[in-house]
């Protein structure tokens, strides 16, 4: 391989690894908005295959032909996606529902259909079929993107915060010029396939840098407390069952418990389960926990077979999973730091 394709390779697989990166990002960041940084993921990992065959294609000898076409399918995965993730950020009542995965009933037929094709059924089936396979292809992306745009459109109408509509505006350029290249690398002769890949390694490390930088990722949550339409009874009932998790099963012991785990244990959403804390206990999900800790903390200081713990064990077994943070909640809750409030009990 010469100097020029290994460097080509390295550009073009660092784009493949960046969107396998941020897939892996947005799929457990917890800011923003949760169900569609999770859609965002999944639409990372799709582009990511579909340049990673790319790359294969180009510079790897006798590509297996089912990967070139199960590829190629993955493209009508691309338009759903990333309609889907603007209906979440458009619409505030939007919930993944079963009915969604109509739209990638096309995806699953192309896969099956990469999964069956093979070297003769491309010797014997006429050229016009797999043109059309092509147009089928690309006109589906190309008929998402248009959706998506007047669901976007129509979104700003609606009063879209203006940050989310920038960023849908973006993505909606980037994999509309991700399109155009793909459609001329068919022309192979004027537009070298290897363009393709590079330029969404471009694209990547180029959007990356303006959400960063503007934080579109982190204002991407459109749910407001003071909007989220839960009754006064609901809100107490909720309260209720957070209680018996947190405090009737001692769940504040558990160092692992997170706002997410929960409201997935409660099966709320996160921003409903925070509002209800916030609430009914004046104060946010972590001083919440920490609170009962530091209380649990107070009575073994008291207790008698306690004496001999040292302070991180005790820290352990209320649930704090560093001396530093117990510390911190201790003295933000007494006044004082465990080894003052444990000298004073023995005076």
């Amino acid at each position: 391989m010469s100097s020029i394709n290994i460097i080509l390779l390295l550009i073009s697989g660092l784009g493949v690894l960046h969107g396998l990166f941020l897939a892996t990002f947005l799929w457990t960041y917890p800011r923003g908005n949760p169900l569609s940084n999770r859609i965002l993921s999944l639409l990372l990992l799709v582009l990511s295959f579909r340049v990673g065959k790319s790359v294969f294609l180009e510079f790897a000898e006798d590509l297996d032909t089912k990967l070139i076409f199960i590829g190629l399918a993955t493209l009508m995965a691309i338009g759903p996606l990333f309609y889907l993730y603007a209906l979440s950020l458009i619409d505030k009542k939007f919930q993944f529902d079963r009915k969604y995965l109509i739209h990638f009933i096309p995806t699953c037929i192309g896969l099956c259909f990469g999964v069956w094709i093979n070297e003769e059924a491309i010797n014997t089936l006429p050229k016009l079929f797999f043109v059309m396979i092509f147009a089928t292809y690309y006109g589906h992306y190309l008929i998402y993107l248009f959706i998506s745009y007047v669901s976007i459109s129509k979104g700003r109408r609606n009063g879209l915060k203006q940050a989310t509509y920038e960023f849908l505006r973006l993505l909606f350029f980037a994999l509309s010029l991700i399109w155009i290249v793909y459609v001329l690398n068919l022309f192979e002769e004027f537009v070298p396939y290897i363009i393709g890949p590079i330029l969404y390694t471009l694209i990547a490390y180029i959007i990356s840098f303006i959400a960063i930088r503007k934080g579109y990722i982190n204002t991407s949550n459109h749910t407001k407390y003071k909007t989220t339409p839960v009754p006064e009874d609901q809100v107490n009932a909720i309260f209720g069952k957070v209680q018996e998790a947190i405090i009737s099963e001692k769940g504040y012991k558990n160092p692992e418990i997170t706002l997410r785990t929960l409201s997935e244990r409660l099966n709320l959403s996160t921003q409903v389960l925070s509002m209800v804390i916030n609430k009914k206990s004046k104060s946010n999900f972590n001083s919440f926990i920490n609170s009962y800790r530091v209380e649990e903390s107070m009575k073994l200081f008291q207790t008698k077979q306690y004496d001999n713990h040292t302070i991180a064990s005790i820290a352990l077994e209320v649930g704090f999973n560093s001396i530093t943070s117990f510390n911190t909640a201790f003295k933000k809750y007494t006044g004082k730091t465990p080894l003052v409030f444990r000298n004073e009990l023995s005076k």
